[in-house]
């Protein structure tokens, strides 16, 4: 008995199957960034950022970051260019970011979303961003120490918990292209150096289609907060102007409530009343340490100051025609009838934006 056990065992790996779609790291170029430009012609330019991994025996292994270029009348068939031109598999499945260029993104992102969304073997993380210029000067910049498409990355992640940009993904992305009651907003990179990229704010939709509005990093913040997307925390330095008397400071957000109500009059006019009530903690205020802080008086200013850019944030949404607040989404669940006679994308321009910020300072530090 003991040996018909044994003789089991020994035969059961032998009929199991072995790894037949395996696929060896030393035989593929592992895509870390993607970057799409318009051409003047009106073809579609695409560059990856490829890691080229070859083996130098011993367990060694040798990695070449090179940029690599293709270019087609559409998205189809690129892939295919691409991959003529680099040796080995080329795996698009750790494409960590995907940068669009702005004159691409005013004729549309979905094509190149849908590239994306439709291949298995894509990455469905990868992040997308819109570049200032084009898209394929911010991929070449050269880093010594680490490829820029993972520079880029780190850059995106430490904005993304500063609550300076959304959280966007191929995913995500693609349900706001989907979602009629809602435009997307898209993080905004430039290059500044001929080794530095950084972010600049956030890329404004209508639909999939970049209205070449932006908001800079500091009011991109307050978009966010309306938007009750507050991350890990959100830092904010600003110049008060209370009675003529400049003051500047920098405070932290660290708790955030947020009501937004839409209203629908009798004819038809369409308000959207949002309160936002912010816990902040002050990180910088120079002032004559002689004089005791006036917090209800510093609260009362943070909020009037805040009220006014988040005022101008919701004007740029209607120049730009940007629903990011999801208004048109309110309308079509609660004011069904509306929504089915309305032509959304002329109505959004005539929404009353009514914004109204409350700080409340919950500590001051050692100082104050």
């Amino acid at each position: 008995m003991k040996k018909m056990v044994l003789l089991i065992l020994v035969m059961i790996p032998l009929l199991l199957s072995g790894c037949w779609d395996q696929r060896l790291l030393v035989n593929r170029t592992l895509v870390n960034g993607i970057s799409f430009d318009l051409t003047k012609e009106g073809k579609i330019a695409s560059s990856v950022r490829a890691l080229n991994i070859k083996s130098m025996g011993g367990g060694q292994f040798e990695l070449n970051d090179e940029l690599v270029k293709a270019e087609r009348p559409t998205v189809v068939g690129l892939g295919l260019d691409l991959d003529s031109t680099i040796a080995g598999e080329i795996d698009a499945s750790k494409a960590h970011v995907v940068i669009i260029g702005e004159e691409l993104a005013k004729k549309g992102v979905q094509p190149l979303i849908e590239f994306f969304y439709r291949n298995r073997d894509s990455y469905i993380a990868s992040k997308i961003v819109i570049g200032k210029g084009k898209a394929k000067e911010i991929l070449s910049v050269e880093k010594e120490k680490s490829p820029i498409a993972f520079v880029i990355l780190q850059l995106i992640e430490g904005a993304e918990k500063d609550t300076v940009i959304p959280r966007k993904n191929t995913f995500t992305v693609w349900n706001n292209i989907l979602d009629p009651g809602i435009d997307m907003v898209l993080p905004y990179v430039k290059r500044i150096k001929s080794d530095k990229v950084e972010i600049a704010g956030v890329a404004l939709f209508n639909g999939d289609t970049y209205t070449g509005e932006t908001l800079p990093k500091e009011k991109s913040s307050i978009l966010l907060l309306m938007t009750n997307q507050l991350d890990k925390l959100n830092r904010m330095a600003m110049i008060l102007d209370p009675k003529g008397k400049r003051q500047s400071i920098s405070f932290t957000v660290r708790n955030l409530t947020r009501d937004l109500e839409v209203q629908v009059d009798k004819n038809n006019q369409i308000t959207c009343k949002i309160d936002l009530n912010l816990d902040i903690e002050v990180l910088s205020f120079p002032q004559e340490f002689k004089d005791p802080l006036n917090t209800k008086e510093l609260n009362q200013n943070l909020s009037n100051e805040l009220t006014k850019q988040a005022k101008e944030v919701t004007d740029t949404l209607l120049e730009a025609n940007c629903d990011a607040l999801g208004i048109g989404r309110r309308i079509s669940s609660y004011h069904h009838e509306l929504w089915g006679k309305i032509n959304w994308d002329e109505e959004y321009r005539n929404v009353r934006f009514e914004p109204n910020v409350k700080v409340n300072i919950i500590k001051t530090g050692i100082l104050f």
